[in-house]
């Protein structure tokens, strides 16, 4: 069989994946269309009428509020002084056009590996990186997680290339922005890129003086008081985090094994992934090594937080790239079944319920899904399985596998 099928399955499976839960969401949620971009509008308006940032929302949800950093709201001031409409389609155009560099990112690094891409390859990477199942919900709530997932794919691939400014730079706005990819830090100092450390701490705190200079330390300091308790999300686990809920990280399992407590999730969370990531940053001096920590860190950055699936987004790089050269070998089954099953990026209580629908046997079905997808997402799992696979590999014969 071609090396490059089973590969191409899974890329087709995102995609058919993505395509069903962008026409679902636009049938059961039409409300919801554009939902993020409406945060980013009314925040961007207040900033310009001389508002209140953190406080106003769309009147469609008045739950949601802006939670990134002021300066960030330039970003978004063009799309707030035209109609609605017009910058819900510049906002998705932008939205794509990003998804299909981040195609072209991967491209380019893979064929420099030497894989062998034909056009099939290259059309089913842009259709994965544009409207797969990791990116379906992201599409149409108009989210900003794939341009953070083309900064963490510059940054590596920068990196890579001896470019430490660029690569430091790159990585700093996803930390930026959404604080726990801060954890991308770790990559910088285990590949002992000084200039890269030294041009992210630069980059992030030249981002927040330049907030504190346009929109005055006050704001900063509401930023740094509210929102950051926004972003932990201890409330919701309390009790156990409910099937149903979109989480994806290892907090709920945490919150079911060790309760609601933060320290103790946190706890849960790092017994699992530290190891996991120490293993695979012992030796890191080949590419396929490096590859594989690097998804190590990212998968560590996703399950290690409160993480939403919605940020899965942010591993298309190098989930891609490994699909095609994870080395041979046992692992690069688990590997290749993990990140099938990652691409299932809905709520476990959605699978509970379909597997309760079968007829006879659905009790018992159900029954037993409900435990398993209460501790865990299925991407979840997927994931884990994928990170076990890097874990076997950096532990094996130090085969360097290759292109196909």
């Amino acid at each position: 069989m071609d090396r490059r099928t089973p590969p191409r399955l899974v890329l087709l499976a995102a995609v058919v994946v993505g395509c069903i839960m962008l026409g679902s969401l636009r049938l059961k949620r039409p409300g919801d269309l554009g939902l993020d971009l409406a945060v980013y509008r009314v925040a961007a308006d207040a900033w310009l009428s001389g508002g209140p940032l953190y406080d106003v929302s769309p009147a469609r949800a008045p739950e949601f509020t802006f939670l990134y950093p002021p300066v960030a709201v330039l970003a978004f001031v063009p799309f707030a002084v035209v109609p609605e409409a017009v910058a819900l389609v510049a906002f998705s155009a932008l939205n794509v056009a990003t998804g299909l560099a981040l195609a072209w990112v991967l491209v380019r690094y893979l064929r420099g590996r030497g894989v062998d891409l034909a056009r099939a390859d290259v059309a089913l990477l842009a259709a994965a990186c544009t409207v797969s199942g990791y990116r379906g919900a992201s599409l149409f709530f108009s989210q900003v997680n794939v341009f953070l997932a083309l900064a963490l794919a510059v940054g590596f691939v920068a990196l890579e290339r001896e470019r430490e400014a660029l690569a430091g730079a790159a990585l700093a706005l996803p930390a930026f922005l959404k604080l726990f990819p801060a954890v991308v830090g770790a990559w910088l100092l285990r590949r002992r890129a000084w200039r890269g450390v030294g041009a992210a701490v630069a980059v992030g705190l030249g981002l927040h003086l330049l907030g504190a200079l346009v929109f005055g330390p006050d704001l900063v300091a509401a930023y740094v008081e509210v929102v950051l308790s926004e972003r932990t999300g201890v409330g919701v686990f309390a009790g156990g985090l409910a099937p149903t809920e979109t989480y994806l990280t290892l907090h709920r399992a945490g919150s079911h094994l060790v309760g609601g407590g933060s320290l103790a999730r946190y706890g849960v969370a790092a017994a699992i992934l530290l190891p996991a990531l120490a293993v695979c940053y012992r030796d890191t001096s080949m590419p396929d090594r490096r590859l594989t920590a690097w998804f190590a860190t990212l998968v560590a950055m996703l399950l290690g937080f409160p993480s939403y699936q919605v940020y899965v987004g942010l591993l298309l790089f190098p989930l891609f790239a490994l699909l095609y050269l994870f080395p041979p070998g046992r692992a690069r089954l688990l590997f290749l079944g993990g990140a099938a099953l990652s691409t299932t990026v809905y709520a476990g209580g959605e699978f509970v319920a379909a597997a309760a629908a079968v007829p006879v046997a659905g009790g018992l079905l159900a029954g037993v899904l409900r435990p398993v997808l209460t501790l865990a997402a299925p991407a979840t799992y997927g994931l884990l399985c994928c990170l076990a696979a890097c874990v076997a590999f950096h532990l094996g014969d130090g085969s360097t596998g290759g292109a196909p």
